[in-house]
């Protein structure tokens, strides 16, 4: 089943949603398109310790961000979602606007997000959940760029392509073997089973799990009661395919629920700022409009 496909099933089942995931269905195609392989970022040295967009020079194809931005604005805009993309006549209006949505959701920087929310007639909340969406194409990209490549251990709970804490975890295969994944970027990374994603404790006394009373359930949660940490994990016989990631999250959230109902929390933000600059040919681009 492809990922526009699982958010139809997963929109037919949950209609209260079906607004917001025509938005994300928007983007779903664009985060297996090679068309955003081009143009890499310029990586700092590689680090045991800073993922891999840390300190980076980003590079987008600055027209392509611009267009995307038109296509999920419009797309919220047509779901009656104006607190998530404001209104037409006060969006921003160039690709250079455009880029600053990128750059302000990827560095996670929630004063320029609140003050473009504010100028798009958005509220902070819903402008933070629609740009956070604007740079997973390219995100997706540097992922894949870095899986083909040789790869050193990573040993830390955060995405060690752009440094968000994972989405879940998957015990794969028969051997059960526990690999992270990343709902921004769509990477990978193994785990071992008893450590905490958050704190990094093996402690197994302080260390738990949710489990659902339907035995068939695919999915538990991860506890800590050092940290009050959880994490969704699954069990599956390979790798979710990264532009799936976003529907495997939104179709168990159920799973987030029962976590947050007995106080276990996910760290806010990311597990590392990358504090990623724009490159001077991209942030050059003509100021012309691009948006309608």
């Amino acid at each position: 089943m492809s990922a526009r496909s699982r958010l139809d099933t997963l929109a037919q089942a949950r209609p209260e949603w079906a607004a917001w995931l025509r938005v994300v269905r928007e983007l779903a195609a664009d985060l297996s398109d090679p068309a955003w392989d081009a143009n890499p970022p310029r990586t700092a040295p590689a680090s045991d310790r800073a993922p891999l967009l840390a300190g980076a020079e980003m590079r987008p194809d600055t027209r392509a961000i611009a267009r995307l931005l038109e296509r999920l604005s419009g797309v919220a805009r047509a779901q009656g979602l104006h607190a998530m993309a404001g209104e037409p006549r006060q969006a921003p209006g160039t690709p250079a606007d455009a880029l600053a949505v990128f750059m302000a959701a990827l560095n996670d920087d929630d004063a320029a997000l609140a003050m473009q929310a504010s100028r798009a007639g958005a509220s902070a909340q819903g402008w933070r959940t629609l740009a956070g969406l604007l740079p997973m194409p390219h995100l997706h990209a540097c992922a894949r760029r870095w899986a083909a490549g040789p790869r050193a251990a990573w040993p830390h709970g955060y995405c060690p392509v752009c440094g968000a804490w994972p989405t879940f975890a998957e015990l794969r295969g028969v051997e059960r073997a526990r690999h992270l994944r990343c709902g921004r970027c769509g990477a990978g990374w193994p785990m071992p089973v008893l450590a905490c994603t958050y704190c990094a404790t093996t402690d197994h006394d302080t260390l738990g799990a949710l489990v659902a009373e339907d035995k068939k359930a695919h999915f538990s949660v991860d506890v800590c009661h050092r940290c009050s940490g959880y994490l969704k994990s699954c069990t599956t016989l390979q790798a979710t395919p990264s532009d799936e990631l976003l529907a495997a999250d939104l179709a168990s959230v159920e799973f987030d629920l029962v976590a947050l109902e007995r106080g276990f929390l996910r760290p806010p933000g990311p597990g590392v700022a990358l504090r990623a600059t724009l490159s001077v040919e991209a942030a050059s681009m003509p100021a012309r409009r691009w948006w309608r």
